[in-house]
Formats: C-alpha cells, sequence, structure tokens
C-alpha cells in the first residue's frame, strides 16, 4: 500500500454563517503618516484615489470596499510598533485591487448566463471551517479580513466552479476513469490488506493557531481534564446520532467533524493498518463493511469510525478506486478550469484599474540558480501518487485556507 489519506487533519478556517452580519473592521490609525521602510522618501508609492478603485464595465467599486482589507492589512503590522516595508504595500494594493476587480466580473459573468452559487454549499463551508476556533475576531484580525470579505472569496469560488460545470468544463468520461486507473492501479498493490473509512473526529482542547511570534500559553492539568471531558461527552453524543435509525453519516461528519475530510463526509480513503495510529486501525480492521465504531481516542482526539470497503492484499479493483478517481481528475480540471477562465475573462471584460497607477514600476526580481531541493521540488511525481505525503502524516488539505485561485490572502508578511 503506498497511498492513503492522513490521519493528521488540520482545521482549516476561513469564515463564520453567512446568516451572522459581518463586523466592522477597526481600521488603522494614521496611515497618512505611516511611510515604507525600504522607501525613505516615501514617495515611491502613489495615493490611494477617494474615489471607484476600479471600474468593470459600468460598475464601480468604491475605495471604500478596497480600504476595509487594505487599512487591516496594514494595522498587522501598525499594531506591532512596525513600519509597512514599500514592497508589501505595493503587493498590498495589487492583489487585493486584482481581487476585487475579478470578484466583479466573476458576478457579471454568473448573472449573464443565469447562474447562482450554491448557497447551501457557502453556509456549509463557513461552518465548517469556523469549528475548534475560540476567539473568531482574534483570528481575523491575524488574517487581515472581515467575515464578508472571507465570504466574498468562497462565493467567488462558488461561481468559478458553478460557470465551469455551466461550460462542461468538469465533466469526467468513462474513458478517463479507465486511463487513470491503468495508470496507477500499480501503486494500489500491497502485500497487505485494506480498509476505506470515513470518520468524524472530535478534537481536544481549542485548534487556534498563535499568532506569528507569540509563545501559545501551556495549559493548566485541570484545563486538559476540562477539554478531554468536553470532547469525550461530545463524541459519545455524536455517537448516539449516527447510530440511531436512519442517519445519515457522511451529513454529519460534514456538520461534526473537524479537518478537511468532513467536506467529504468524513471519508479518508483507503489505507493499510500500519499507516492509521495503531488505536484507529485496531478498531477499524476488526469492523465489517458498514459498521460504525464506538469513539476510539488518538492523539488527535476522538473519532467515529465508519468501515465503507474493505480488500485482501494484491491489487485493487478499479471499482475501489472509481469515486477517488474521479474526484482526483475533476480537481485537475477544476484547477485547470480557474487559471483558463480567469485569463478568458479578463481578457473579455472592459476593465479600469485605478490602483495600478499608484504602485510604481515593477520591482526588478533578483535571478538565482535553483538549488538542488528545487531541482528535487521540480521532478514530476507519478501518477497516483499525490497522497502519498499524507501516508507519512503530513496534514492534508490546501494551502490551510481553502485559496491559490486568486481569492485568498495577499502573502501575508507575519
Amino acid at each position: 500500500m503506498r497511498r492513503c489519506y492522513s490521519l493528521i487533519l488540520s482545521t482549516i478556517v476561513l469564515a463564520t454563517s453567512a446568516c451572522s452580519d459581518p463586523p466592522k473592521p477597526e481600521k488603522a490609525k494614521d496611515l497618512d503618516q505611516i511611510k515604507p521602510a525600504d522607501d525613505p522618501s516615501g514617495s515611491g508609492l502613489g495615493a490611494i484615489p477617494s474615489g471607484a478603485i476600479a471600474k468593470v464595465g459600468s460598475v464601480e467599486i468604491p475605495a471604500e470596499t478596497f480600504r476595509e482589507i487594505y487599512d487591516l492589512k496594514i494595522k498587522k503590522y501598525t499594531d506591532r510598533g512596525r513600519e509597512i516595508p514599500a514592497s508589501a504595500d505595493r503587493r498590498y494594493r495589487k492583489s487585493i485591487a486584482e481581487r476585487l476587480i475579478y470578484h466583479e466580473v466573476l458576478a457579471q459573468e454568473a448573472a449573464k448566463l443565469g447562474i447562482e452559487y450554491d448557497k447551501e454549499a457557502l453556509a456549509e463551508r463557513e461552518s465548517q471551517q469556523k469549528r475548534g476556533i475560540r476567539d473568531w475576531d482574534k483570528h481575523l484580525q491575524r488574517r487581515g479580513e472581515t467575515e464578508q470579505s472571507l465570504r466574498e472569496m468562497y462565493i467567488a469560488e462558488l461561481r468559478e466552479k458553478a460557470i465551469l460545470e455551466k461550460l462542461g468544463k468538469l465533466e469526467v468520461t468513462p474513458e478517463e476513469i479507465e486511463a487513470d486507473y491503468e495508470k496507477i492501479k500499480g501503486n494500489w498493490k500491497s502485500d497487505k490488506p485494506r480498509v476505506r473509512a470515513s470518520h468524524i473526529l472530535v478534537p481536544i482542547g481549542p485548534q487556534d493557531r498563535p499568532t506569528p511570534g507569540e509563545k501559545p500559553e501551556e495549559p493548566s492539568d485541570e484545563e486538559k481534564k476540562a477539554w478531554e471531558a468536553e470532547a469525550k461527552t461530545k463524541a459519545e453524543e455524536l455517537h448516539k446520532q449516527v447510530t440511531a435509525a436512519g442517519a445519515d453519516f457522511d451529513k454529519l461528519a460534514e456538520e461534526h467533524s473537524t479537518g478537511p475530510s468532513a467536506q467529504k463526509g468524513g471519508d479518508i480513503g483507503i489505507f493499510t493498518a500500519d499507516r492509521m495510529a495503531e488505536e484507529f486501525s485496531e478498531v477499524a480492521f476488526k469492523l465489517n463493511v458498514g459498521d460504525i465504531s464506538k469513539p476510539v481516542k488518538t492523539k488527535f482526539g476522538y473519532h467515529i469510525i465508519k468501515v465503507t470497503g474493505k480488500w485482501p492484499a494484491g491489487e485493487l479493483p478499479k471499482e475501489a478506486l472509481e469515486d477517488q478517481i474521479v474526484n482526483r481528475l475533476r480537481q485537475r480540471k477544476l484547477h485547470q478550469g480557474r487559471r483558463e477562465l480567469k485569463d478568458d475573462l479578463l481578457g473579455r471584460y472592459e476593465v479600469v484599474d485605478n490602483i495600478k497607477p499608484t504602485l510604481g514600476p515593477e520591482p526588478a526580481r533578483p535571478t538565482k540558480r535553483p538549488t538542488p531541493t528545487d531541482r528535487t521540488a521540480e521532478r514530476r511525481t507519478p501518477p497516483g501518487t499525490e497522497m502519498r505525503g499524507a501516508q507519512r502524516g503530513e496534514p492534508e488539505g490546501d494551502d490551510g485556507h481553502g485559496h491559490g485561485h486568486g481569492h485568498g490572502d495577499e502573502g501575508d508578511e507575519d
């Protein structure tokens, strides 16, 4: 067995429920007096327009929308008594303006095609991403975002997906499935039996990440005991729910589990016993297909495990891998489709960017020779081995925030 999904499920956090009103951001003070640290004259960047910062067709994007995000990015520096480097200031201006412009382009294109984004998917994704975060306001402050700005990122991604589906760009054919299976089936050959499982993970204790530069406080023994008792009680309550007549395990996992697998109904893929925590595998391999375990404690928290497939040693049949193949091929098409869609739409829509003239000349990029590490990283990953890193205990998921397509953070320097 060479590949499976990891049990280290990093909590990905982004936004709160769409039903709540986003708080007004606290803007940084005396922004006009802040000079870029690497620009002694303070004249490298022009003044931000007081009117529209951009225009898409006949729709103007007001400066207030831009500054709600930009001021919070700057505040991350001023709160630490630091001056904003001109390079960071320039990057924030450029990326925020481009982000808002593309969001408006997507909104206009979706309206033209008569497409609505999936509001239920938005609400579920926001709810899932907030789980385990005790201090949400602090999290937003660290990100330099508002709830609404994060929500707009998700909406943009959902609009992209809806447009690509409308255009038939995400369809996976039987021929593509068969071809991919032939490429990867050798990677799944093993001399050990395999299991496929889903789980609901209840972590122990708060999952907040510390602010960069801050040392996290060590919890007391009393706090640790209280956190474990709380997690165990929650896991036992969830076990009652998932074992009740007519219960939908996938839906309950989406609603209550943590980590990237929650968005997949708790599915953590196919694995051999040695690829998971010993306590987890010991229970999972004793279950029959369709069985649901009682809460199992590992170092990651409490797991409620449901076995969805079991296979002996040897090659896995296509049926065992087909849904994973479809999902992987669909994700590849989505990733490629997003890049192509963005290029196409920005080429077709009339856009005026009033932030661009404030950026000054493009800074020169230093050239460097590739290191041995760079060369290694550039080597092509064999088909079907994309998740081997997860088998070694590396976190699954994307960049930790669900971004990477022109909607996310502006490469913050923390």
